[in-house]
């Protein structure tokens, strides 16, 4: 059975725990900004809100090319309106069974021509997936993307800790990761780090295994004496909140949360002390057929040597995916 594994991770291109990532763009030019705006959003693989997919209690599990093409329209015109500096997107399928193998990184691309810098990564590359019973998955190739107006470069994937499930089943199942870029910030440069947790872990403690290890990887930036920037999908809610609005299996943790070493050691575009005095203003997650968020899974973080400031989700969004925008300046 090893041998098995190891043959079928090889033919699928399961990628290494740690592999660089090329980032296309021209050459660099001009002067850096001294401040970035920064634009955090996950898309829901571009397949819009008018279907209850399997894993939300539905039964849907692919849509139509036309209904991926007028998302993508969406999502880059939310994109053209707030025209940040860099935008880090999460669950980018490049050619999934599930949205008609639409390369949605490619198409974002071409609607998005003030960005011309742009890297993703994969964290779900599997070519087929025999679940559910009702129809198959089949091939997902879903990634991780950023696109800039200003020069990305240095690129890694690195893997973060899995689920605790058979090794057989990991071969099917998402493979988290951080994808790390460096950006210009006035005459020095920021690391950027885009990642996604796991969501389902069932209290198995994956989410807070991947927490310590994003923290070792910002702690690598400062010791290598550059100051970071951490954002994305952290399928996690802040301190305080009640654990239960993420289902019984989070229901056990009350109000603590495994985001707390990141909120107690780093500067935060929305505080604690936001989350507290307005808690619908910074709520993310938008459950199927509702108009309005009511979590907020989607952070982001910063060194102490940066201040995040001008903090706000952009509610405008909410037709388009089950996430909304956090937008955020590094200043």
């Amino acid at each position: 059975m090893p041998g098995l594994r190891r043959t079928l991770a090889r033919r699928w291109g399961i990628p290494a725990a740690v592999q660089p990532v090329t980032v296309a763009g021209p050459p660099a030019e001009g002067e850096a900004p001294s401040e970035l705006r920064v634009m955090v959003w996950n898309v829901q693989f571009g397949a819009g809100r008018d279907h209850l997919f399997f894993y939300d209690g539905g039964m849907a599990v692919s849509v139509s090319r036309a209904a991926v093409d007028q998302t993508l329209q969406g999502i880059a015109e939310r994109i053209r309106h707030h025209d940040p500096h860099v935008v880090m997107l999460q669950e980018v399928d490049r050619g999934s069974r599930r949205t008609a193998y639409v390369d949605q990184h490619a198409v974002l691309a071409r609607l998005l021509p003030r960005m011309p810098w742009h890297a993703s990564t994969p964290y779900h590359q599997v070519p087929y997936v025999p679940a559910p019973a009702h129809e198959h998955l089949g091939r997902v190739n879903m990634h991780l993307s950023v696109f800039a107006r200003v020069p990305l470069w240095g690129g890694t994937r690195v893997q973060l800790p899995l689920l605790r499930e058979s090794r057989v089943r990991r071969l099917f199942n998402l493979r988290r990761c951080v994808m790390e870029l460096r950006a210009p910030l006035g005459a020095h440069t920021v690391r950027l780090l885009h990642t996604h947790l796991s969501a389902f872990s069932r209290g198995d403690g994956t989410v807070q295994r991947q927490v310590a290890a994003l923290q070792a990887r910002t702690a690598a930036a400062e010791a290598d004496g550059q100051s970071w920037v951490l954002a994305g999908d952290f399928n996690a809610l802040p301190p305080g909140d009640d654990a239960g609005r993420l289902g019984a299996d989070a229901a056990m943790y009350g109000d603590w949360s495994p985001l707390s070493p990141l909120f107690g050691r780093a500067r935060s575009a929305v505080t604690l002390a936001m989350h507290r005095e307005e808690p619908e203003r910074w709520r993310t997650w938008v459950p199927h057929g509702a108009h309005a968020p009511d979590r907020a899974i989607d952070h982001a973080f910063a060194s102490s040597g940066r201040r995040l400031t001008n903090a706000l989700v952009d509610r405008a969004a909410v037709g388009l995916s089950d996430h909304l925008p956090l937008l955020f300046t590094v200043a």
